[in-house]
């Protein structure tokens, strides 16, 4: 497994030779087995959002809070998800990569993200036996002018990277039904109102995705969770669902 790993980084390293996904700088090949287009100096600068978040939406803490309790995001607020959980704060040269990715169709910083989403692990109410994967669905409008999901891209490599005591199963499950204005330039009262009725089940789904299971929504960042929450409240109103969680890349 690590020789085929690292003669598919060859390949990759030829097609796009290995420079820091932040700031440019040459990298060794053998950097890009462990984080794929970033150097160690713009990854010293990432901050995990750690352990003292908020139990319901993932909102980080300053400090330690109990996980019983509900944050000033989401303590007024009725979310589709169980639990939503993220990797690191969205600032500095995580905002920078994540724009890159996804605005400037750098789609091969997927696999970065993906590397970047291991640290949601460490919530262990994600180490349940199986989850149905769902990437957050962009209006095909929008797919069109970006030319790529970037939430379909993450889970993808969410899904590769799995741990080994946890099956994931990507499962496309929603469509984007409605074309909306960018989450990102909207202020947070018109964010919560902006998705409502803009997603359906889209598709046919895996047999197996009928039964109650645990559902697994993949996003690329989250601020407000309106977005995902959105998006489980579609799983709940049309399937037999056992939990609806969401992950991130970054926290917003």
């Amino acid at each position: 497994m690590k020789r085929l790993r690292r003669f598919r980084q060859t390949l990759v390293g030829w097609v796009y030779p290995p420079v820091c996904g932040a700031c440019e700088e040459p990298l060794e090949t053998s950097r890009q087995v462990d984080r794929p287009f970033l150097c160690e100096e713009c990854e010293s600068t990432l901050e995990p959002v750690g352990e003292d978040y908020c139990g319901v939406c993932g909102q980080r803490y300053h400090a330690f809070v109990s996980r019983l309790s509900r944050c000033a995001n989401c303590g007024d607020r009725e979310l589709g998800i169980d639990f939503a959980v993220s990797a690191y704060r969205s600032s500095g040269v995580a905002r920078g990569l994540m724009h890159r990715f996804k605005y400037e169709k750098q789609r091969h910083l997927s696999r970065l993200m993906g590397t970047l989403l291991d640290e949601v692990w460490r919530d262990r109410r994600l180490h349940r036996d199986s989850w149905f994967v769902v990437p957050v669905p962009l209006h095909p409008r929008r797919m069109r002018e970006r030319g790529f999901n970037q939430s379909h891209e993450i889970a993808g490599e969410l899904v590769r990277r799995a741990p080994a005591n946890v099956n994931l199963t990507l499962c496309p499950a929603l469509k984007r039904v409605r074309h909306t204005v960018r989450q990102a330039q909207l202020d947070r009262h018109d964010r919560l109102r902006n998705l409502s009725d803009a997603f359906e089940i889209g598709g046919r789904l895996p047999k197996s995705a009928k039964v109650p299971a645990g559902w697994l929504i993949v996003d690329d960042v989250v601020t407000t969770g309106t977005t995902v929450s959105e998006c489980a409240g579609v799983l709940r109103g049309a399937l037999e669902v056992e939990a609806v969680a969401a992950v991130s890349v970054l926290r917003g």
